[in-house]
């Protein structure tokens, strides 16, 4: 089950009501996996998941999710739409998507709206991050990772690249090389 619904997307976004939910609803998926998870770390958000199913979410948890959660996939959602949205993949081939009777926008408006949902969605994620901060979430604070988890507190994201960073060492190197410090 996904934590968010097309409606949640239609409600705060500005994706018209008429568009095919199917053209969009595996980004759902795709947001989960690599902004909302390494955010959270796989402990919370496997809290967060089974908590929704179940309809027992509360407390902190609540507000998380209403405050947090849903606006950060819902913004990041659409941004990926808007990029995505421009080609269709049908039986009869792969071609752009131009509809009947109008022209299509500007890519560089494209990329525009796309940039300030992504921007968006960024802006909810810092406040996440300072919420989860302040609150005494035990799936966050003292998450036991598996090999296969992910450890909010190790993830360190560049344009939604995860850059794991082991030691001290390499992330000043890291830092270092990133903003160009001088090495003295």
């Amino acid at each position: 089950m996904r934590l968010i619904t097309s409606q949640d997307i239609k409600n705060r976004t500005s994706i018209g009501g008429n568009v095919d939910a199917d053209k969009y609803v595996h980004l759902i998926d795709d947001a989960e996996a690599l902004v909302l998870e390494p955010a959270l770390g796989t402990a919370l958000y496997n809290k967060i998941v089974n908590d929704n199913e179940n309809s027992t979410l509360t407390g902190d948890y609540l507000t998380l999710y209403n405050k947090y959660i849903i606006p950060v996939l819902c913004y990041t959602v659409y941004a990926d739409y808007l990029r995505d949205g421009i080609i269709l993949a049908q039986n009869t081939g792969i071609y752009e998507n131009t509809p009947e009777n109008r022209g299509s926008a500007d890519l560089e408006n494209i990329q525009y709206v796309e940039k300030s949902n992504r921007s968006k969605a960024d802006v909810y994620l810092e406040r996440m991050e300072r919420f989860l901060c302040d609150t005494n979430l035990p799936e966050y604070d003292n998450s036991q990772v598996e090999d296969y988890d992910i450890d909010p507190r190790e993830v360190n994201t560049i344009g939604g690249w995860w850059l794991p960073e082991n030691d001290e060492q390499t992330k000043r190197d890291n830092l270092i090389e990133r903003y160009n410090i001088d090495k003295k």
